[in-house]
């Protein structure tokens, strides 16, 4: 998990393989990176589109 300055929960997205969430993490560097957690892990994403199909992914139902 991320230890950032801000970590917003942007969508939760619920599938035939569970659920997962998609977390926009801002450190103080210029851009946010994004964060997806789904059954105990944890994947980092420097965009919010590749983060938002990795969701889809994870929890088998397309984003």
């Amino acid at each position: 998990m991320t230890t950032g300055n801000s970590r917003t929960l942007l969508n939760t997205v619920e599938g035939p393989k569970g659920k997962a969430e998609l977390f926009e993490v801002a450190d103080g560097g210029p851009q946010p990176v994004y964060e997806v957690v789904c059954g105990g892990t944890t994947q980092s994403f420097k965009s919010m589109g590749e983060a938002y199909i990795t969701c889809g992914e994870l929890v088998g139902t397309k984003t």
